[in-house]
């Protein structure tokens, strides 16, 4: 089924504006209820119940709403896993379904405005059905003379609503934030979300990213970066070579061999250490479908650069610094260093500190010296692993994620798990010895 989207400006503030009356009237009624309540058990149960409410109500808008609202919804559900209530984020998680296309006449609009009449002219076998559709846009295929090209036209009224949109959403997360009794600002990540998300909107800025990230990669035939066709490009469409390649889910299907899933997940690694220790410029969406696999040649496809961020090299140092403290397995100096880096506030008390120290000492276990292979597929280092971030992130009172770590970590997540879903088997000390022995240069 395709989507009307809701486009214009007014009627996405009215949108959203209603979700958050809807959420405040829920609130309110609570409150009056929490006056009445005999005990805080009762209270709490109560406050739950309505904050489970409120994130289903969040969850049906902004899945109509596409654009920032659905984005920032679904990195809420990622990178908020830990922090918000669970029922709210199993609620939120189902944003990151397949988004549904947009009707076409809609996107061809945003061609006409772009590109002009002549210019779609020379898009041939330009496809009505969309590729691939997203919370931003969706690709459509074509051919510009003898070569095929993807054409990645973004939804009408996108980068004029992210502001509003984020600032509504906001406010709806600090509802969501105060059933766990913390004190938690969340200016600096959405701060950070605006940034990353204006930065998406603008093609022409995501074109610069892939010629720039092609000129790093080289001529190393592991990977296939797509070439951008400026003269067919603007603001809002981006046009870049199609390249073949097809899903790990599908990959996986052909039962590839132990010895070909560890050369892809190696190379997942390899590219990481690369992007940030070296290049300081990384592709930071580890969505599934932004890396094809070819079967025949074993090459990964790299696409989708919208969220490409810089780091400087003052943060990469620091941060390589923050790894060999790590490194010690010094609690005490683990904290130390993690609090001066800004991971968590001082304000935190012993508890949080102990589980900080020990969630860190612990992902080290993958990285041990003497390890041989590593299992990712190892469900009871996942559990542990899982129940460590879940303890340390729900103790914190004060500490809001990281906001120069928030889209870093989700890359490095995302590997991680791509690496479960291949099940595969590798000796990943030595790129933990490649990390905190890396020296960053200006």
């Amino acid at each position: 089924m395709k989507s009307n989207m809701k486009s214009g400006l007014r009627s996405r503030s009215m949108k959203l504006l209603g979700l958050a009356a809807k959420v405040g009237s829920r609130e309110l009624t609570q409150n009056i209820k929490d006056q009445f309540s005999r005990g805080v058990e009762e209270i709490s149960s109560g406050r739950l119940k309505t904050r489970i409410e409120q994130a289903k109500l969040i969850a049906e808008h902004l899945s109509q709403l596409k654009g920032a609202a659905m984005k920032a919804g679904q990195l809420l559900s990622l990178d908020g896993a830990d922090f918000f209530p669970p029922e709210a984020v199993e609620i939120l998680s189902k944003l990151q379904g397949k988004a549904e296309p947009v009707d076409w006449g809609i996107v061809r609009g945003v061609l006409e405005e772009d590109l002009g009449e002549e210019k779609i002219s020379q898009l041939k076998g330009l496809t009505i059905v969309p590729e691939a559709s997203a919370s931003i846009g969706q690709v459509h295929r074509a051919r510009v003379g003898d070569k095929e090209v993807a054409v990645k036209i973004q939804y009408p009224g996108i980068a004029d609503s992210i502001d509003s949109d984020l600032k509504i959403l906001k406010t709806l997360a600090q509802s969501l934030l105060t059933v766990t009794g913390r004190k938690v600002e969340l200016d600096e990540t959405f701060d950070e979300l605006r940034l990353v998300l204006h930065q998406e909107a603008n093609y022409e800025l995501e074109l610069k990213h892939m010629q720039e990230y092609r000129t790093l990669m080289g001529n190393d035939p592991a990977f296939i970066i797509p070439v951008p066709v400026p003269e067919f490009s603007t603001k809002r469409v981006l046009t870049m070579s199609w390249e073949r390649g097809i899903t790990l889910q599908d990959w996986m299907k052909t039962n590839p061999s132990l010895e070909d899933r560890n050369s892809i997940g190696r190379r997942l690694l390899d590219l990481y250490c690369r992007e940030f220790f070296e290049w300081g410029l990384v592709q930071t969406d580890p969505n599934y479908g932004n890396f094809m696999i070819r079967p025949d040649t074993k090459q990964l496809v790299v696409l989708d650069f919208g969220a490409t961020l810089r780091y400087t090299p003052e943060f990469r140092r620091g941060y390589v610094n923050l790894l060999r403290v790590i490194d010690s397995r010094d609690p005490e100096a683990i904290v130390r260093a993690s609090i001066d880096f800004g991971l968590i506030s001082e304000k935190e008390g012993p508890e949080s500190r102990k589980l900080l120290a020990d969630m860190m000492i612990l992902s080290l276990e993958p990285f041990a010296s003497n390890a041989k292979a590593f299992d990712f597929k190892d469900a009871d280092y996942s559990r542990r692993t899982r129940e460590a971030t879940q303890a340390f992130a729900q103790s914190l009172r004060f500490s809001p994620p990281p906001r120069k770590l928030i889209f870093l970590h989700r890359k490095l997540g995302g590997i991680f798990a791509f690496l479960k879903r291949l099940e595969a088997e590798i000796d990943v000390a030595p790129y933990w010895k490649q990390m905190v022995e890396a020296q960053v240069v200006d």
